[in-house]
Parts: C-alpha cells; structure tokens; sequence
C-alpha cells in the first residue's frame, strides 16, 4: 500500500513537471472531462508513457513495474539534464522509487541500450545496402549505355547494308535491262541476217 502511495505520488510529480501537452496526441479512451485526463495527455506527450497504436490509453489495465521503472528512467535522466526542477520532497521521493525499482530501470536501460544498437546495426547495413544499390545502378547505367552504343551502331550498319542491297538491286536491274536490249538486238540483227540471205538466195 505504502508503495502504491508513493508511486502514485511519483506519477503526479512526473504529471506536474511535464511540458504542456500538444493538441496533436488524441488518446481515444479517456475522457477529456475526466480528473486524469490533463496529467495522462501530460505524461504521453513529453514520452514518459506510450498510448497503444489504436491512441488508446487502456488506464483500466493493471500499470507493471517495467512500464514504471521506464517512465522512472526518463524522468531522472531529465531531471539529470537539468531539463526538469524536481523540490526536495519530490527528489525524496523520487530516490526512494529508483531505489525500489533499480533492476528493473538498469533491465530497461540494458533493453534499450540493446535496441539503440540493433537500430544503429540496421543504419549501418542501410547505408551498406544504399551504396550497393547505388553502385549497382552505376553499373547497370554504364551497361545500359554500351548496349545503346552497340545498337545505334548496328543501325548504322544495317542502314549501310540496305543502301549497299538497294545499289546491288539497281545494278542488277540495269544489268538485265542492258542483257534484254543486247538480246533484242542480237535477235533483230539475226533475223535481219536470214532475211537478207534467203533474198540473196
């Protein structure tokens, strides 16, 4: 009982040294008529407690040492800072409480200190995988450009052998054309031949 008392105690001290709420944290399931709804909006939005991802604050749910000591946590490392004035009797109370509660502020403290890592480790294989990515779409780039180069010459080929088949062509024609005159002529001049050999006969 003497425990809930100074938690509850702890709670109104965290309530009342927070900065004034922002008008953009909705929290769906407390009343903004209620006794607890200013301290609840308070403790949300300067980060000493989370609102589930539907914006529920679910106050009727039993509060556990862990959530707590973590909310504990951020109010000591802020008054710590020197970004909170906590009075002597409050800063009592507060000893009293990171006391009751060191191992489970030094376990979140570990957790978070594991989390801050596993977020840096997730940057770090980021900006490996953007440099991959980037060097990647060099690559691709460089070869996308010599596949340009290779087809516009191969155009310039196949554009070249077209006029080359086009002048054959016409060669060829002509050729056929002067064969078919020479035949005309060959067979004019033959029978002009037999004419003037069967009159000289």
């Amino acid at each position: 009982m003497k425990l809930r008392r100074i938690m509850m105690a702890a709670m109104m001290v965290i309530a009342l040294a927070a900065v004034s709420a922002h008008a953009a944290t909705e929290i769906k399931d407390v009343d903004e008529s209620s006794w607890a709804y200013k301290s609840i909006k308070k403790l949300v939005d300067k980060g000493y407690l989370a609102i589930y991802e539907d914006n529920t604050f679910r106050g009727e749910n039993a509060l556990s040492r862990t959530v707590f000591a973590a909310a504990l946590a951020k109010l000591i490392d802020q008054i710590e800072r020197g970004d909170l004035k906590i009075a002597g009797s409050d800063r009592d109370v507060i000893k009293k409480l990171s006391d009751e509660f060191k191992s489970e502020m030094a376990d979140y403290d570990s957790k978070m200190g594991a989390i801050e890592k596993r977020v840096s480790d997730i940057e770090s294989g980021k900006v490996v995988i953007q440099t991959d990515i980037s060097k990647v779409t060099v690559e691709f780039r460089d070869r996308l450009d010599k596949v340009d180069a290779t087809t516009a010459k191969l155009r310039d080929d196949i554009t070249m052998l077209n006029s080359d088949l086009q002048k054959v062509n016409e060669d060829l024609q002509k050729e056929r054309a002067d064969r078919k005159k020479a035949q005309s002529t060959m067979w004019l001049g033959i029978g002009l031949a037999a004419i003037l050999g069967v009159a000289v006969n």
